[in-house]
């Protein structure tokens, strides 16, 4: 029993941490301080400063690292990872 209420504190202060993380950037992104943003080159969410398009973001710079299963299960192609007919309209 010791273990399930560990884990269970555990699960409550993870899960807290990452709410008031979720708050703080809320608040930053209604000062104008934090975006979240399209890249302009993948069309991937990612964070910003300014409420604009940047131009690359981490899943172009760092294709692998961003996406490790799918670089382990291409190998020949590790660097194109964008989704073939993606169907979201922008």
């Amino acid at each position: 029993m010791t273990v399930y209420t560990v884990l269970t504190i555990v699960l409550i202060t993870v899960l807290a941490t990452l709410t008031t993380l979720a708050i703080f950037l809320g608040l930053a992104n209604w000062i104008g301080a934090f975006y979240v943003v399209r890249c302009s080159e993948c069309r991937h969410l990612t964070f910003s400063s300014a409420n604009r398009s940047q131009a690359s973001c981490p899943q172009c710079r760092h294709p692998v690292l961003t996406h490790p299963i799918h670089a382990l299960a291409h190998r020949d192609s590790r660097a194109d990872v964008r989704v073939a007919g993606d169907r979201l309209r922008y």
